[in-house]
Order: C-alpha cells, then structure tokens, then sequence
C-alpha cells in the first residue's frame, strides 16, 4: 500500500500510462484513478497490485459507505469504480444506483464484481447501470483489461477505440468473455469482427471465413485500431465459443503461434519449394504436408499461405518452419537469382556503335562476326558517294560555260554558282544477333539444324 487519505488506501502507479499501454486519449498528464471497493484483503491486494502494475492510481476501500465519502471530496472524481456487489450495509448494486443519481459521478464507468452470484444478477446490474458484472474468482488480468478499455470514456459514447499494440485482441475477448454483457469487436483496418452475448463468442468472420476458424485468424492476425461497442446482439451467430474453451483451447494455441513467430520463418517471407530437398525427404513427410508444399509458389507469403491453409494456424506454422529446417522450403529470391536469364543482346548497332565496341578490351567476345562486313560495305557506299558528287560538279561547270551555245551573263553565273545541299549521309544497321554456336555437321543434321549460307545478306546499308 502506499499513502493513505482520511479514507482511503492509495496505491501509487508502479510504471508510466505510455509504458502501460494505456491511449492516448486517456492520458491527461497524470495517472488515471480507480476506486477498489472490495472488503476482501486479498482481493484487495491481487486487483490493488494489478491494477497499480498496469500504470493506475488505486484508491481502495472497503465499503460503500466509504467510497460515497472519499468521492464526496472536492477533488476530482475517479475515472473507473470497481466494487464488490455483495458489500455490508449498502451494496455494489445500490452503489452504482447512487453513483448514476448524482450529476458529478453519473458518467464515471462501474464494474461490479460477484463473490456469490444469482441468476438476477446480470439483469439487475443492467437496470442500476453498471458497465458490467464479473462474477469470481476473476482474474486480475481481466478486471485490467477492462479497465484499459473503459477508464475515462464515457458511457454514452457509442464505440470503445483501443489499439492491438496497447491492449491486445486476445486480452480483450477473455475479459468482455468474463462479463455478462453483449455487443462486438470489430477491426477498423481490415475486414473482421466478432460477436459475443452473454459470456459467449456468437460469431465471427475474417478475411472471407467465419466461425471458429475465423475467430482463431482474427486473434492471430488482426491488428490495429478496433472498436468494441456494446448492445443487444440478437442475430443467429455462426459458432457458440464459452470461456473455457477459449482458456484451454484458443488462448493456448495462440501463446504458443506467438512464440514461434519470435523464432520461426518471418510470416512476410516468400518461399519456393527446392524439389530436390523434396524428392530426399518426401518418404519422410506425412502425406498431408504435400497440401501445404504445394502453395509456396514462390509468390505467396507466409502470412497469406497460413491464410489459405485448411491446418490450424499454430500446426501450419509449425510445419512450415520444420520444412524450411529441412531445406525443402527455401527464400524464393535465391531461385530468382540462381535462374535469372542473361541479358537480352541489341538487335540493332549503327556503325558508330560498332566502333566503339571494337575499342573496348571484349571485343573479340561482343562483336559480331559481321562487324567488318558492315564497316566495308559503309566505306564502299561513301567512296561511291564521293564519285557520284565529282560526276556531278564537273556537268555543273559545263553547264555554266554555256546553255544551248549562248555565254551566261553575270546574274545566272552567281545563281549557277550556289551549291545544292548536300545529300544525307546514310548510316548502315547492323542486326547484333546473338552468335550460334558451331555445331559438327553431323549433329547439325540430327538436331534439326540448318548451317547458314555465305549467300545470305547479313548487313543492310539502307536506314
């Protein structure tokens, strides 16, 4: 315990409301305040340990007459009561009653906890306004979890936001298990959700499945921002999931898929199978492996083949992590690398292009073999270009001494004279096939191969 008011035992925060967990939006600089009123000593210490762990200030006492006191002082009233129903002299639930009465306290959220419950309870903890009924032993995880999700809102908000990273999915759906109330969780980011009524999970649906199946994925798999919301919930539901199974069955399996994820093959990572591996330890694997090889493609995460699957999640992890072991499953970009093809060869070189290869030290290795033919047939059309200009200038001087025998004057001498424009220069392609390896004759006529002729024209000359 530590230090004590007129009334009441205060319980300081053990850690911080950020290393808590607890929203943001709940934090105001201090810590968050909760009134214990619990007659029990050791339920005073396990909910006032719990709770102060959790990063509240607790102020505990142990009857209602107390409680009534201690909030009658000026300071502010508590964020969260959490009271016994079964309490000498005024009980949990005429508490509440009172507490709803009076304007200062009508909004500040009541968990009523049951040492000998009745079948009347939870109707009448709904009719004096109670937040919800927990009947015991409960556990002290449960009574924290609500109380992250209900310290400082206000009832009258129609949704609860909370975040996975603050207050887990599998945290909250034990702790609304725990209470008698109905309503659901559903997931702002993705499509999913579940439904509980009354201490039991009604339904569920996740990325496409529903029922049981898809309550497992939602609390492996669903995360961020989700909103719990309170009311009747009143349509058929897909499964019907009470608190022990989900305490020895669910929650178990989800520890031990949580641990593995610290260990095993990341749930991001994109597998291929090695057929080899496969082909050495394929007596070994249980047939129903094969199913589960046969979807790593080399496309598919982890995450997305666990979705696929037909196995409980925990087991397919299990399995997968046991193939990579194995070798059988292996990071899909080392076959990416081993099998990448070599790099396309450019069709097409100018001659400019040609001669810049010949420069470089490879030249022998990425030239083609009809390189020269390209750079003699390019020299042999300039020298024919040069011929044709001097054939053409020398008609151009006898056209000027004179036209039809008749001197020219001056004016047609100076527009005899001008130059034409000269002809574009034409540059030759060369196709850059890739080289075809030299095959015996015989081999050529057995493989299907026809050797090319020397007849067959390799460059072109015309652009």
């Amino acid at each position: 315990m530590g230090a004590r008011s007129s009334r009441a035992a205060i319980i300081e925060p053990a850690s911080s409301p950020t290393a808590a967990g607890l929203s943001p939006r709940s934090r105001r600089g201090r810590a968050l305040r909760v009134m214990l009123v619990e007659p029990d000593p050791q339920y005073q210490s396990l909910l006032g340990t719990g709770l102060s762990e959790a990063g509240f200030e607790v102020a505990v006492v142990s009857s209602a007459e107390a409680a009534l006191e201690e909030m009658a002082a000026p300071q502010m009233p508590p964020h969260l009561v959490v009271a016994e129903a079964a309490l000498e002299g005024m009980d949990g639930f005429l508490l509440c009653e009172k507490l709803r009465s009076e304007m200062r306290t009508a909004l500040v959220p009541v968990l009523l906890l049951a040492s000998k419950r009745e079948p009347f309870h939870p109707e009448l903890a709904s009719t004096v306004g109670a937040d919800d009924y927990l009947p015991k032993p409960v556990r002290v995880q449960d009574v924290v979890a609500l109380a992250r999700l209900k310290a400082g809102r206000r009832p009258s908000e129609m949704a609860y936001e909370a975040h996975s990273a603050r207050l887990p999915l599998a945290q909250i759906a034990r702790a609304l298990l725990a209470g008698a109330r109905s309503g659901r969780v559903v997931l702002k980011d993705s499509e999913g959700f579940f439904a509980f009524r009354g201490g039991y999970v009604v339904d569920a649906a996740f990325q496409g499945e529903r029922g049981v199946a898809a309550f497992r994925r939602l609390l492996g798999f669903g995360s961020g921002v989700y909103a719990v919301s309170f009311g009747p919930e009143l349509h058929r539901g897909s499964l019907l999931m009470d608190m022990p199974f989900l305490s020895e069955q669910v929650l178990p399996a989800l520890e031990r898929f949580e641990k593995l994820r610290e260990v095993g093959v990341p749930l991001a990572a994109r597998l291929t199978v090695d057929f080899a591996k496969l082909v050495e330890h394929l007596a070994t694997l249980p047939d129903d492996i094969i199913s589960l090889v046969r979807l790593f493609d080399g496309r598919r995460v982890v995450r997305a083949v666990l979705l696929e699957c037909r196995f409980a999640e925990v087991i397919a992890y299990e399995a997968i992590t046991q193939l990579f072991s194995l070798g059988v499953l292996m990071p899909a970009s080392h076959v990416e690398e081993r099998e990448r093809p070599p790099a396309s060869p450019s069709l097409f070189l100018t001659a400019s292009d040609a001669l810049d290869t010949m420069l470089t030290d490879d030249a022998e290795e990425d030239l083609p073999i009809f390189v020269d033919e390209a750079a003699a047939a390019a020299a042999a059309a300039n020298a024919g270009g040069e011929a044709k200009e001097t054939r053409e200038e020398e008609a151009v001087r006898e056209e000027e001494e004179t036209i039809d025998g008749e001197p020219l004057d001056e004016d047609s001498l100076e527009a005899a004279s001008v130059p034409e424009a000269p002809a574009p220069r034409r540059v030759p392609i060369i196709l850059n096939f890739p080289k075809r390896p030299r095959v015996p004759k015989g081999e050529e006529l057995q493989a299907g191969l026809l050797p090319m002729g020397p007849e067959g024209p390799r460059v072109s000359d015309k652009v």
